[in-house]
Order: C-alpha cells, then sequence, then structure tokens
C-alpha cells in the first residue's frame, strides 16, 4: 500500500487474538446455548435486580442510549484532536468504526433470522421476571454486536501511549460492556447471546479494517485529503448517535 496514503493496521499480534478470541468466544457461546443449565441458571440469578427501579431505570437508559454515547465520544475525541494529538491516530479509525457497525448489524441480524432462537421469556415463562417484549429471535445479540462494533476499532487499532487515548479507550470499552450487561440485566438476552455479539463484533474489525483500507486507496486519500473525510464522517457519526435510541 502507497506509503503517502492514509491506512489503518492491525499489528500481526493483535490480528491473531482477535481471530482466535472471536473464534473462542464463539465456540463458548454455542457451548452455553447447548448446555442451556448454566445459561438459565446466571439470567435467573439476576431475577432479584429486576426489582430494583434504579437498576431498571440505569439498565434501560444503557440499552437505548448507550451505544449515542459511544458515538458521541468518538466524535468528542476527533473534536479534541486538536488540542491533544495522542487522539488524531483516532482520525483515519472512524471509516473503520462506521463499517465494523454496518457489518455487525447485518450480520447480527442474518445469524439472528437462520438460528432463530427464542427470547429467554419464551423458554422461562414464569421463571423470568423479563422487562418489555421483544420481536426479534435472540442469539446473536444485536445490541451486544453494534455496542462493541462500534467501539472496538479505536480500542484495537490505536496505541495506548498517552493518557488521553488511554482514557477514551476505557471509557469505550466501559460504555459497551455496561450495554452488554443491560441486555442481561433486563431479561432480553441470555448469557450466551450476549458472547455470540461479542464474537462477531470481533470478527467485523478486521474487514472492516480491509474495505475502510481500500477505500482510502481507491480514493487517493492522503493525510491532507484526510480532513475532509473525517469531517464527512462525523457528520455521518453524530447522525447516527441522534437515531440509534429510535431504532
Amino acid at each position: 500500500m502507497n506509503a503517502s496514503l492514509t491506512a489503518v493496521r492491525l499489528s500481526p499480534s493483535t490480528l491473531r487474538f482477535v481471530g482466535i478470541a472471536s473464534l473462542t468466544i464463539a465456540m463458548l457461546s454455542l457451548l452455553l446455548w447447548f448446555e442451556r443449565d448454566f445459561d438459565r441458571r446466571f439470567l435467573l440469578a439476576h431475577n432479584a435486580l429486576r426489582h430494583d427501579p434504579a437498576v431498571v431505570a440505569l439498565s434501560r437508559a444503557l440499552t437505548r442510549f448507550g451505544m449515542s454515547a459511544i458515538c458521541l465520544l468518538l466524535v468528542g475525541s476527533i473534536a479534541a484532536s486538536s488540542r491533544f494529538p495522542a487522539l488524531r491516530q483516532a482520525r483515519p479509525v472512524l471509516l473503520v468504526v462506521l463499517l465494523s457497525f454496518a457489518f455487525a448489524t447485518l450480520a447480527a441480524t442474518a445469524l439472528k433470522e437462520v438460528l432463530g432462537r427464542a427470547r429467554p421469556i419464551a423458554d422461562l415463562a414464569g421463571e423470568l421476571n423479563a422487562l418489555g417484549k421483544h420481536g426479534s429471535p435472540s442469539f446473536p445479540s444485536g445490541h451486544a454486536a453494534k455496542s462493541l462494533a462500534l467501539a472496538l476499532p479505536l480500542a484495537l487499532t490505536v496505541p495506548a501511549g498517552f493518557v488521553a487515548m488511554r482514557i477514551v479507550k476505557v471509557a469505550l470499552l466501559l460504555i459497551a460492556g455496561l450495554v452488554c450487561y443491560s441486555r442481561i440485566v433486563l431479561g432480553a438476552h441470555y448469557l450466551s447471546d450476549v458472547l455470540a455479539g461479542a464474537a462477531v463484533a470481533l470478527a467485523c474489525v478486521p474487514a472492516a479494517m480491509a474495505a475502510a483500507n481500500l477505500v482510502y486507496t481507491r480514493g487517493n486519500v492522503t493525510p491532507e485529503k484526510l480532513n475532509t473525510v473525517v469531517r464527512r464522517l462525523t457528520l455521518v457519526l453524530s447522525a447516527l448517535a441522534l437515531l440509534l435510541p429510535f431504532l
């Protein structure tokens, strides 16, 4: 790839980690699904939390607004990059973020329809204190896949050599992790569903990175031209932040 063009890369060790982690988590999620007992007991163990109004309100807020918070954090990081040079490394990753989100959304939706696992409330009627109704199948969790697909590209591709970048990475992963957990607290998903969503998100990062590099190469996006691209991507990400709570 031409060195004068914008590119996003994963180190060989990180790429191996992503591949191994994605496969391992996917296998674990399937094992939990087929074994069933632990999945059910883990979900039912959260019944007490569903009687706490504060926990329920927080979980619902995370489910509805968590992905928007991740988008806004990314937008804020780009806006702050003029003051914190370490954050400039995140600029070309915005395209990877959007492609990763798109790929994870498509993959999770397709897998839901193909696998057709019933939601916990259908399997555990009378035992599960579920909050809300859900029309789509359960496996994998779309919220887990999409929230992690938004957070993982920057966390995996940008070195954490500076305090500002470490703070952004921790915040992104923390919010995404809380979104994942909120789905269990609300009784919307089993643990295996959430793990499967995480596996999907991990698998989508290298694919999104390859697609982004292809776009940068074909568009002859130099570091100078990247400024214009980033402004457009920031607008798209801002619009996504506004739309996600209603989707």
